[in-house]
């Protein structure tokens, strides 16, 4: 009977702790899927960068160029354009130009920093580039700027420290 009482025990002591690191767990997906406190949307971003692009490019974005690049459809685009409008990231006339308003810009070249370091930490792994362009263009949205500091800082150091890091790679 002693021994049927440890058993008993033990299975009690494991339950509890299948709970507490499922709790746990449970309490970390909860938290990572909280509504953000961000003010953009991934798809906003999506749309600054995309016009930010075409008009450091061609100098001008069209509509019809940015459904081309989106792979949405033109209706899809105009109602985007003018939720930019409303929030202040563009200036839009219908049939007219597109414009990046000073906030627009700001957010633009953020997003282009935040881009260029994930594709440089990406390709520290050998990551081909058309793959890390592809991972970059989802991980850029949901990346806090605690990370990217840290990411940041660790480009740096593995680029300053190569010695060391070719030895990682050897791995």
């Amino acid at each position: 009977m002693p021994t049927q009482r440890f058993s008993t025990r033990k299975r009690e002591a494991s339950k509890k702790h299948v709970e507490e690191s499922t709790s746990s767990h449970l309490a970390e997906l909860a938290s990572a899927h909280q509504p953000s406190r961000r003010e953009q949307t991934p798809r906003i971003e999506d749309y600054v960068e995309i016009i930010y692009e075409l008009i450091r490019e061609r100098g001008y974005a069209k509509p019809v160029d940015i459904s081309s690049h989106l792979h949405v459809k033109p209706p899809t685009v105009t109602n985007m354009l003018e939720r930019l409008d409303r929030d202040q990231l563009i200036v839009h006339q219908k049939y007219g130009g597109i414009i990046l308003t000073e906030r627009g810009r700001e957010m633009a070249e953020t997003l282009g920093q935040r881009h260029a370091l994930l594709v440089q930490f990406l390709r520290l792994f050998d990551v081909k580039e058309l793959n890390a362009q592809r991972v970059t263009e989802v991980l850029e949205h949901y990346v806090d700027s605690e990370t990217l500091e840290a990411l940041g800082r660790f480009v740096k150091f593995a680029g300053r420290n190569m010695d060391w890091w070719k030895q990682f790679r050897k791995q």
